[in-house]
């Protein structure tokens, strides 16, 4: 016999609000445990401490290739909120608000919509960690969903770019290629052109829009750490092949083995095995088609030319780019406008259909386990010991200690936690947030710590030393004791904490 489920489980299977409800409590109990790290405190920090307007918006360009609404965002929760608690509840939100979208107005199937909404980035990297992706994800979606609206007025979708280019790095590349879509079908369709006014002010907007991304993404000439890397020219097939094998890390939250030249080709050959199996499910349908391809191929060039990541917060913008494109499918009627001329490729469609179903699962179950997995180990391993650091220094009574901390890049949740700046050897002055200013911020070594520590004795009886790796040099002029140590962490967030005081006379 087969097996038969209670009704009420079926019940709340097939109801939306089952899966809403779920990631809404889930969500909110793993981004409450979550302890932030750098990248994401860094904003709360800039926008707490920066002593105007003016320097916030030029430290906001100094960031490390950001643009500046999540800035934005997160500085107006710091002056209604005061707590970076508040950030989190806010993406939490921002979250919460792409999978109504999901579950409301995307096209896919009912088990789709539950593999998608427990996948990573819903589930794990967009929804617990509060950064500027989880805005991108939730632009992106709206955008599919407000598609429609384009047959009456391009303004909503224009403002809608604007936003999405001003997320992120990938959000402007997502958004040209959305703008250079829907360029495409005003060419193609004459019926869109209903009013030039309205075509020519939404262009305008949205070019504006690009322009203020670009102006606070590219890095100023006196940025000494240039945070997308050196651009990549000529051809390299190592190179290539491991930028494709960011589409099939996007896809199946694998990254290939870059050092192995097989692991390279197989995975490249999925990748590309995948992508035109969606090539095939979009066919008929070749705005949407379009759309994918000016996608991929733009996150793909700047991939490889630019910036080649490691993080699936990163690559997993091929992924959202799928999910935009079949989303994007719905809103158009089958089109022969490409197969007319390929009367092969209908008899290759049905087969095609169904490798892709089988391919589209395979993915999707491959952002489950992922999703799940990662939200489970929070709990078990914190993804930094910046919160348990700071609550041991609050309860050992150090708020009121002179504290060196370095290296500074890893020390802002520790110091927006704290709730205190400290003095960074590398920029040899006080401060919470790190900024890769040329001449005002250098890497400096452990003894060079140490010496600034020893001529800052000179002011303070004694210091407290905070450092994040294990202190191995050697200094017979201090006498330096070991407090305590806190190494549980997935980042490289880990906090020692030394006393320093004079050996003898200085």
């Amino acid at each position: 016999m087969p097996l038969r489920l209670p009704h009420w489980l079926v019940t709340l299977y097939k109801s939306r609000w089952t899966a809403v409800i779920l990631v809404a409590v889930l969500g909110l109990i793993g981004a409450l445990n979550h302890s932030m790290w750098r990248d994401e405190m860094n904003v709360w920090l800039i926008a707490r401490d920066s002593p105007s307007w003016a320097a916030f918006v030029e430290n906001i360009h100094y960031d490390r290739a950001h643009p500046g609404l999540w800035h934005l965002l997160v500085a107006a929760l710091y002056h209604l909120f005061g707590h970076p608690i508040a950030m989190q509840v806010f993406h939490w939100l921002l979250a919460l608000g792409s999978v109504l979208l999901i579950w409301r107005y995307s096209p896919f199937s009912h088990w789709q919509k539950w593999l998608f909404t427990f996948g990573y980035l819903p589930f794990y990297e967009h929804l617990v960690i509060a950064r500027n992706y989880a805005v991108a994800m939730l632009l992106l979606f709206a955008i599919c969903t407000l598609w429609p609206q384009r047959q009456r007025a391009y303004w909503p979708l224009a403002g809608l770019l604007v936003l999405l280019a001003n997320s992120n790095v990938y959000g402007l590349l997502i958004a040209i290629a959305l703008a250079l879509t829907l360029a495409i079908e005003l060419l193609f369709e004459p019926r869109l052109r209903h009013s030039w006014l309205d075509i020519l002010c939404s262009g305008v907007l949205v070019t504006v829009g690009c322009a203020v991304a670009l102006y606070f993404i590219l890095p100023p000439s006196d940025v000494a750490d240039q945070a997308l890397g050196e651009y990549v020219t000529g051809l390299d097939i190592r190179h290539l092949l491991r930028a494709i094998g960011r589409i099939f890390g996007g896809y199946y939250v694998i990254i290939p083995n870059s050092k192995r030249y097989l692991d390279l080709i197989v995975c490249g050959a999925i990748t590309l095995g995948s992508c035109g199996l969606v090539g095939f499910r979009l066919l008929k349908k070749p705005y949407a088609l379009g759309f994918y391809l000016l996608g991929n191929g733009i996150i793909l060039g700047f991939t490889y030319a630019k910036f080649m990541p490691n993080s699936i917060r990163h690559f997993g913008n091929f992924y959202l780019v799928l999910m935009a494109a079949l989303w994007l499918a719905q809103h158009y009627a089958p089109s022969s406008a490409i197969t007319q001329h390929m009367p092969r490729v209908e008899r290759w469609q049905p087969a095609a259909q169904r490798w892709f179903n089988r391919t589209f699962a395979a993915i999707l179950v491959a952002h489950l386990v992922g999703g799940v997995f990662l939200f489970t180990m929070e709990f078990f391993i914190p993804y930094s010991a910046s919160r348990a650091t700071a609550a041991y220094m609050r309860q050992a009574n150090l708020q009121d200690e002179f504290i060196v901390a370095s290296r500074d890049a890893q020390m802002a949740s520790l110091s927006g936690y704290f709730n205190r700046p400290f003095y960074f050897p590398e920029r040899q002055a006080i401060g919470s947030y790190t900024l890769f200013f040329k001449g005002t911020r250098r890497e400096v070594s452990q003894p060079e710590v140490m010496q600034q520590v020893t001529q800052l004795l000179n002011q303070h009886p004694k210091i407290l030393l905070v450092l994040t790796k294990k202190l191995e040099t050697p200094t017979p002029e201090l006498a330096i004791e070991p407090i305590e140590e806190f190494t549980k962490a997935w980042q490289n967030e880990e906090y020692y904490l030394y006393w320093v005081t004079p050996a003898g006379p200085i």
